[in-house]
Order: structure tokens, then sequence, then C-alpha cells
């Protein structure tokens, strides 16, 4: 804020006193009366040297001059922190500066006011500025997962609480032709195994099949949780509408079994912990770094998938505690997915004989005769993904066990969270958009975890006025209820009007031909 003269100078200046006298009345008393006395000095005027000016204004005296006009020096004049004329000389200057940073401002601020405790000021009113939260804001940060209680105590029969996902598209070759498969992974929660499905489309019958094929296998889940996929959210709402049956009911109340139920977490944030992003993560990363850029036939490829489920079936994930604090005992054998499900280890042999890696390449896994010098020429594709398959699983599974551990700092300590409510206008983080171009909406509903933390909103956006779901650690808060009406009253009639179309605007020649064949049909 630069004060000019003239009338402008005279009006800021008399504004500036009738502020100071509502927020300092003791100093103006002590420099007005008479008898001035060292114990009657306020703590202002002996911390700061504060003293009025010709005109009365009150200044801090400091060892330099700030700015001089003509032979007068003058020093910074006082404002109070709490004062509505300071937060409105701090917005001016911020706008004037082109929306500065803190410090930026603070530097041109002090050459001609002082306020008490300057940072903390500035900082505050920085933070209600709304062009400066399109570019800097945050979004909201949780202390704790939505299915932290499902991930503590899952169900205890295997699969019976799991989590879908889709993962592909690969290209693989049947009768002389090309297509396009998907790979179907069930995780389990309680036992961390995996169950590999392959789909030849994205459809809602094809995920309706791997899902019957996965419950011949290991039976009728409890509870699945999915992303907001079109073909798992139709999917589960159909087998769900289907078991609503009175009979079905019936029978499982009979049975003492719980009827399946479908959970989806809104957009912008999968993370459902280590329990299931490191084994559909691992399943991933190796069939994509085995296969490469080949194209396999379809029966190979999926003698990879069940192998991959095989493999990381049977990754440690625990040892058996009665022989940790042995020393004479032998290395205990690993609780694996595979036991857990099974109560045993399944002996895997390799039975044909052109599928038997090479001694010199992979030693630990000989488990059968020498293999035929002569491969056949359809096995040799498929015997050197298998052996990719091995070694990538073997050189980094451990790597990425410790990685997981250490990859994010400050993975454990508690953050603040910022409640939201309904009402709110918020940002609606989308990938590859810059801030400045973030949507805006309004919450209409709020979905929170046992210990109260907003974890899922639904929002109405502002320019297709649609309803969307999203996590929320992909909104960035932007005005409360209260403030949107101070600044634009008409926000939220803009959000609660009807959808308007917006369609494409048509050609001139189109609207031309459709008045010449009207006027042909009247005629």
């Amino acid at each position: 804020m630069v004060i000019e003269s003239g009338y402008y100078k005279e009006a800021v200046m008399h504004i500036i006193l009738k502020d100071q006298l509502v927020y300092f009345p003791e100093v103006f008393d002590y420099f007005g009366s008479d008898l001035k006395r060292v114990k009657n000095i306020p703590n202002l005027v002996s911390q700061l040297n504060v003293y009025p000016d010709q005109v009365g204004i009150l200044r801090v005296r400091s060892k330099c001059d700030r700015w001089k006009e003509g032979e007068r020096c003058y020093f910074p004049i006082l404002l109070h922190k709490h004062s509505e004329l300071t937060k409105l000389i701090i917005l001016d200057l911020h706008v004037r500066l082109k929306h500065a940073g803190c410090y930026s401002l603070l530097a041109e601020l002090r050459k001609e006011f002082w306020i008490p405790h300057y940072f903390s000021v500035v900082k505050n009113v920085l933070e209600d500025c709304v062009t400066c939260k399109r570019y800097n804001g945050r979004s909201v940060k949780l202390n704790q997962s939505p299915y932290r209680d499902v991930r503590l105590h899952p169900s205890e029969i295997p699969f019976g609480y799991v989590y879908i996902d889709y993962f592909g598209p690969y290209t693989v070759k049947q009768e002389h032709r090309k297509l396009k498969v998907w790979v179907l992974c069930l995780t389990c929660m309680f036992t961390r195994a995996v169950n590999l499905k392959i789909c030849v489309d994205m459809s809602v019958k094809e995920f309706l099949r791997s899902f019957m094929l996965h419950t011949f296998d290991y039976g009728l889940p409890q509870f699945c949780v999915s992303d907001l996929g079109t073909q798992i959210v139709a999917g589960g709402n159909i087998i769900m509408d289907f078991l609503k049956d009175p009979e079905t009911q019936m029978h499982f109340d009979e049975a003492g079994v719980q009827s399946i139920k479908f959970d989806r977490y809104f957009k912008g944030c999968s993370q459902m912990g280590s329990l299931v992003e490191i084994c559909i993560k691992m399943v991933k990363h190796l069939i994509n770094k085995s296969i490469g850029t080949n194209v396999l036939e379809f029966r190979d490829f999926e003698f990879v998938v069940s192998q991959t489920c095989h493999l990381v079936n049977r990754q440690p994930i625990a040892f058996k505690e009665a022989l940790r604090d042995s020393s004479n005992e032998p290395v205990p054998h690993p609780i694996t997915p595979e036991r857990l499900i099974h109560g045993y280890d399944l002996l895997s042999i390799n039975v044909i004989p052109d599928l038997q890696p090479d001694p010199e390449i992979d030693l630990e896994y000989i488990l059968g005769t020498t293999p035929s010098e002569r491969i056949k020429n359809n096995y040799q594709k498929l015997n050197a993904i298998r052996k990719n398959l091995i070694d990538n699983y073997h050189s980094e599974f451990l790597a990425t066990l410790i990685k997981q551990a250490i990859d994010k700092k400050d993975r454990y300590r508690p953050c603040h969270h910022q409640h939201l409510n309904v009402g709110d206008i918020v940002l609606i983080k989308e990938t590859h958009v810059k801030p400045l171009n973030y949507p805006m909406g309004k919450i209409t509903e709020v979905i929170k975890n046992t210990s109260g933390e907003v974890t899922n909103a639904i929002v109405l956006k502002g320019k297709t006025n649609e309803l969307v779901k999203r996590h929320i650690t992909s909104l960035i808060p932007l005005l409360k209820p209260d403030i949107a009406e101070e600044i634009n009253p008409s926000v939220n009639e803009e959000l609660d009007a009807k959808p308007k179309f917006r369609g494409r605007s048509r050609r001139r020649a189109a609207v031309e031909s459709e008045k010449r064949t009207r006027h042909v049909l009247q005629d």
C-alpha cells in the first residue's frame, strides 16, 4: 500500500487515526495527560518506543529511518493485529503485488507499517485469499483409513472379504488373430492370497462369469471392495438384487451364512494399505516384466497367469512364533497364503520336459531330470517367459517389502484433519489439469469413519451440475457457506440450478437446409 499525496493521503491518515483510537486508547490517554509518570507508561510505549507524530498518529521509533518526504523523516505506523483495517491493508498490498507470498508481502509491508506478530497476522490473512487457494490449496489429509475395521478384523474364512480390481489389457493370439484380454484379480483380506481370472472383455456379463468361477473355487464371499468401475458396480448390484429373494435369504439364515455386500471406494484415492496394494502390484509387475513385448498364445498366457497366482500365494507373510526365540531350532517354515488356505504347501513340480529351466541359469528350480537338448519351437517363448517370471519374483520380492516400509516420509505421523461439511465449496482435483482449472463443486453429502473424520463426499459439480463421488484427499477446501454468501450470494443458486443443455452449436448450412425443407413442405 503506497500512501499518495493529496486528499487520498489525508483520508487514509484520518482512517488510521480513528482505528488507533479504538485499539490503543490507553496510549492516547497517556500522551494526552498533563502529568506523565514512569509507572503509568503503557507497556506498548516502553517496549516499542511509540510516539505520536504531528498529526497524532502513533508511530514506532527505530534506529533507521524507514522513508522520507523532503527533509522530514517518518517511522512506521503502528497497527493492531486484530484490526479490520489491518486486514484490508494487507489484502490491498497483496493484490498490488500480484498475490505475492508471505515473505515478499512482509518485506513491503514493513516499509510503512508496524504490526505486532507480523508473520502470523499476514499468514492468517492470506489463508482467506480465494485466488491463492486455487494455486496453493492442499487437499484434506486423513489419520485413519475408512476400511480400518475391515482390515483389522476381516473374516477368518479364506476369501470371505475380498478386494476386486482389473488390470490389463494384454494382447494374445487365438486362432491366428490377435485379441485383448484383461485379468480380474481377487485378493483375500485375511490370507493375502490372490485369485486371477482371465476376461475376454470388460462387460458386465464377463465379470459375472469370472466372479462365478471364483465362487466355484472358494465359495461366495461376504464382503467385496472395489473401485467405481462400471462393470463391477453394475455386476455387484445385479448379484445383491438377485440374492434378495426371500427363499434365498431364508436359506442363508438357516445355514448361518451372511449375504454378500459390495462396497466401493470413491474416486481420488485407491489406497487400501499394504494389505492389497502390494499383492496387486506384484502380480502386475511379474506378468508385465516376464511377458514384455511378446505376444503369447491364449493358452500360454493362461499358463503364465496361473503360475503367477501360484508364486504370489507362496510368498511368506509371517513365521512361526514358537521357533522365533529358540537358537537351536532350524529356520522356521514361513506361513504363506497357500498354507493358510489348504493347510499345507502344495507340491508343484514341473511335469512338462520342454519347460524345464536351464540348470546353469536357475539351480533352485531343478525338480526333475535333465531337460531335453532339443526344445520344441512352440515352447521356446513360453520357456523364456517362465524363466523371467521366476527370476523377477526372487530378485525383487524382498526389495519390495523393504521399500514398502520406508518409501514415504512421516508415514505414521499424525496429521491435522480439516473437516468438511454439507454446503462447503471445494475444488475437485483432476489428473492432467492445472490448479487454476480445477472444477468447483458443492458438497451435498459426507461419509465419516469411526474416528469422526470425513473420508468420502458426494459433490455437485458447478459446470455440469452432476453428482460425483470423490475421496476426501482429492478435494481442496475453498469456501464455507457463510463466506461464500458474502463473496457471491448467487453462488449457491448457480450450483442448485437445474442442469442446462449445453450441446454443440449447429452449423449454418444445417440451419439453412432445415428452413428450406420446411418451406418446401409447406408449399
